[in-house]
């Protein structure tokens, strides 16, 4: 296995379990609630679909397959947190996405080969700072994922739920 792919695969296993205990008791219908009123922070069900979508390409990323720039995807760079449960999937599908995108990009990861990963990202407005593709798999599968699912541990203590083991 490529020595990067080995170095994310550690992150990336340890936050599937970690996001799973972190959404995993959560009630259906806190998916969208705001701990804040008049603030409008990434609820669960925003956090979750957002990170299942950049999973998904991270996944792709390194098998060097193609994929659409998700800037502008409804759970994409550029959404926000809405307040209407319909645009979300439930709580279990979250969870089911999840542990299959989780699966696969570590699949991937295992058979990402160094032409792969010294390749420049496909995306181009990545490139300024993220030169390779294991660049922006480390961004994508340990920086921002470890960023998002902190953000669901503040959620978690603000709602006035305990937290959970990282």
């Amino acid at each position: 296995m490529n020595p990067l792919a080995s170095a994310i695969l550690i992150s990336w296993n340890r936050n599937a379990a970690y996001g799973q205990r972190l959404l995993g008791d959560v009630e259906p219908g806190m998916l969208i609630a705001q701990p804040v009123q008049g603030r409008a922070i990434n609820h669960p069900a925003w956090i979750f679909s957002h990170l299942n979508l950049y999973a998904g390409i991270a996944a792709k990323m390194a098998r060097g397959e193609p994929f659409d720039d998700p800037a502008d995807h409804p759970h994409g760079a550029k959404s926000e947190p809405l307040a209407d449960p319909s645009v979300y999937d439930s709580r279990d599908a979250l969870l089911a996405t999840w542990a299959r995108s989780h699966e696969d990009g570590a699949q991937a990861l295992r058979t990402a080969s160094d032409q792969v990963i010294s390749a420049a990202p496909p995306v181009e407005r990545w490139r300024t700072l993220h030169p390779t593709v294991g660049d922006m798999l480390v961004t994508l599968m340990v920086k921002h994922e470890s960023g998002h699912l902190g953000q669901m541990s503040a959620w978690r203590r603000a709602i006035g739920l305990p937290r959970v083991a990282v």
